[in-house]
């Protein structure tokens, strides 16, 4: 309805203006009068033919140069416009539809910088292009889509606009394109910096995240440089009149468990949420090549489990999900973890990685414990966030036999995490 009143509002001025003209020239009279009239003639049939003529058989086709990329990343989209009949345009102007989820931009290691500025992430994405096609039957744009956030961006309609040279008819048709483009989180190195623990009352003995993890003496050989003091058998090495050490069987089958907040309390900065989604994967990373079963959980509005091997496709799978995970804005992380906790099974290396700590996380790690084999917290938070309260926390868990690794700013702005197992 709303069509056919533009339409016929703007036939209307046509006729005015021929109306107007003509009656000058009529009452007038004379060389100028009749002249002005001639010379403005053709513009009005332009506007008349303009008026007519249809954008909505244009055929319109959008090109990403890739269509899976990592957090922060470039992509160049390249739009092609065919139409069929050659008629001129003096001007055409493109302008995209961008989604909600590409109101905000990842900048990699920079963005950690505004840890206490979460809202610096947003930023309102515009791009209008204009060409001055006249009789060319195809019209290319393109431009470059940079910074792009973490998740699954649909690029779904595109709008042109053109016009006569006076500004009086005005055209626009918006095409329905849909084009997907994921960005799966930013992924770096990590490095285990593996702690030598104490064996006081209560505490929990040293399990090493090595690829050489050894548990079972198989035999004793000849020392090798390299080998640790500690694995020197005395009593052959005084039989055999040679420095003896003892040969372990490797210990390859160590079930691991990544746990990810995205609780309510995820939502209220942004940046540090996007700092444990990227530790999560880069922990996975590493993780698959140290375990023989490794699964991984995260608590939202739904509770999401995957497990899986050294399989690329589950992998694939798991780094889909964590591109698209967002905080849920009513689900408290204690609570759920508490509810999850009952469910899992003992003897795994739990890693848990959020950004809450209150006394209801303390209570639920520490039950983690009698069924775990070890408990890693990764708490992510910017400095201004630890307040002696918190502090206070995290110094009882690490007394009571946690892992605890604090990620501010600071740690989360290298190239490479490092953390302690």
């Amino acid at each position: 309805m709303k069509r056919w009143v533009s339409f016929a509002l703007k036939l209307s001025l046509i006729v005015l203006l021929f109306a107007v003209i003509f009656s000058y020239a009529m009452f007038q009279g004379g060389f100028v009068s009749w002249f002005l009239f001639a010379a403005f003639l053709p513009f009005l049939i332009y506007m008349l033919l303009l008026l007519l003529y249809p954008l909505d058989n244009w055929k319109a086709a959008r090109k990403l140069s890739k269509r899976i990329v990592q957090a922060g990343e470039s992509v160049d989209v390249e739009i092609t416009l065919e139409r069929r009949m050659p008629f001129p345009l003096f001007y055409c102007v493109l302008e995209e539809y961008f989604p909600v989820s590409l109101a905000k931009r990842d900048t990699h290691l920079e963005k950690f910088k505004w840890m206490n500025n979460p809202e610096n992430m947003q930023m309102e994405r515009v791009m209008k292009r204009v060409a001055f096609p006249w009789f060319q039957r195809s019209i290319h744009y393109r431009y470059e889509l940079d910074h792009i956030p973490r998740g699954e961006h649909h690029l779904r309609a595109l709008r042109i606009r053109t016009g006569d040279f006076f500004g009086f008819i005005k055209k626009e048709h918006v095409f329905e394109l849909d084009n997907l483009l994921v960005a799966y989180p930013y992924r770096r190195q990590l490095q285990f910096k593996e702690q030598a623990y104490s064996y006081q009352q209560g505490a929990s003995p040293s399990l090493s995240l090595s690829d050489n993890n050894t548990s079972i003496v198989a035999g004793v050989r000849e020392y090798m440089p390299g080998d640790r003091l500690q694995w020197i058998d005395w009593k052959a090495t005084a039989r055999k009149d040679a420095i003896m050490t003892k040969e372990f069987e490797q210990e390859k089958s160590i079930d691991m468990l990544v746990v990810l907040d995205a609780g309510s309390h995820a939502s209220r900065n942004m940046i540090a949420f996007e700092g444990a989604v990227e530790l999560a994967d880069s922990l996975l990373a590493k993780l698959q090549k140290k375990s023989s079963q490794l699964m991984l959980k995260t608590l939202a509005d739904r509770t999401a489990s995957f497990s899986f091997q050294l399989n690329k496709a589950q992998m694939d799978n798991i780094r889909r999900h964590l591109s698209i995970i967002m905080p849920a804005e009513n689900q408290t992380f204690s609570k759920q973890l508490a509810q999850e906790q009952h469910k899992l099974p003992a003897g795994l290396i739990t890693m848990v990685v959020t950004t809450s700590m209150d006394e209801g996380v303390l209570e639920v790690l520490v039950q983690m414990q009698h069924k775990a084999k070890r408990v890693i917290l990764f708490f992510i938070a910017p400095s201004t966030q630890l307040t002696p309260e918190v502090r206070k926390l995290l110094k009882q868990l690490d007394y009571r036999g946690v892992m605890v690794n604090v990620m501010t700013e600071a740690e989360l702005s290298k190239k490479e995490f490092e953390v302690k197992a």
